[in-house]
């Protein structure tokens, strides 16, 4: 039975999110559960009265959209192997699903996003950026806004072969894989000619974990950025997903990287896993 949490503020892209959930796990047991977290902007606290009135106030909204979603969700779901959970919360987005993710033992996170385009500051604000920031032992997929839903035939993974992968790191791109029998393409983007000895021995490893799925190994130049290579290749080869590992020890200061905000999804033509890291 797989575990799926979806973060919702009740918009398109958050719907979009949770019925591409649906589609992914359309051939397992699965349960959505359904997340709305709100948080009180303290520059409206005033005064204890006034504070409890607009608490009340959030979590009925919240509450009533949950109501309603839930219905909605419930009524069209066909697939009697997938079952629904409301969740209304009063806490942070990031608080409240590592809470759910760690006492529901979650296998996914995923979500919709609206984009990053050129607007950063909007986008390091937003609720995917802070769940794949917050958020370190849970595999987060993002879906891009208005993605047109397809089952992933075709996986890419990125990597430079520094990482030393763990099996159970790979694991949630390896169920999916194994799900659809999709084919993985491993990307190397990099401007060195030739991987060293513990690069090499790196990818000896990812051959090992990746045995008896169809997989293969391609090395991409790259004339402007990493993030347009990806995309690019994504895009010539008709590819339904990308795969990322969040590396704890380096995101976080390259995040504010104009190629590296756009890698982690937000201007991506498809939906993107992110891996977090184990080892």
């Amino acid at each position: 039975m797989k575990r799926v949490l979806i973060p919702t503020d009740f918009s398109e892209n958050a719907l979009n999110a949770l019925n591409y959930a649906k589609a992914l796990f359309k051939n397992s047991p699965c349960t959505f559960y359904l997340l709305n977290a709100f948080h009180m902007n303290p520059a409206l606290l005033v005064s204890e009265e006034y504070n409890t009135e607009l608490t009340d106030a959030y979590k009925k909204e919240s509450e009533k959209g949950m109501v309603e979603l839930l219905y909605q969700t419930e009524s069209k779901n066909k697939n009697h192997e997938h079952h629904f959970k409301s969740i209304s919360k009063s806490s942070s987005i990031v608080h409240a699903v590592n809470g759910i993710a760690a006492l529901e033992n979650i296998d996914y996170i995923i979500m919709g996003t609206k984009g990053a385009k050129n607007a950063l500051e909007v986008f390091l604000g937003s609720n995917a950026v802070k769940i794949i920031k917050g958020v370190d032992d849970c595999p987060v997929i993002v879906v891009p806004k208005d993605y047109n839903i397809k089952i992933p035939k075709q996986i890419v993974f990125s990597t430079n072969f520094n990482h030393e992968f763990d099996e159970n790191e790979l694991k949630p791109l390896l169920v999916l894989a194994k799900l659809w029998k999709a084919k993985l393409k491993i990307v190397q983007v990099m401007e060195e000619d030739l991987l060293d000895d513990w690069q090499k021995v790196n990818k000896e490893r990812i051959k090992h974990h990746f045995a008896g799925l169809d997989h293969f190994f391609h090395k991409i130049n790259f004339a402007t950025s990493e993030t347009d290579a990806i995309r690019d290749f994504v895009e010539q080869t008709q590819s339904d997903m990308i795969s990322l590992v969040n590396h704890k020890h380096n995101f976080l200061r390259r995040f504010t990287e104009e190629n590296v905000v756009k890698k982690v999804s937000f201007d991506s033509p498809v939906p993107v896993l992110i891996l977090p890291e184990l080892v």
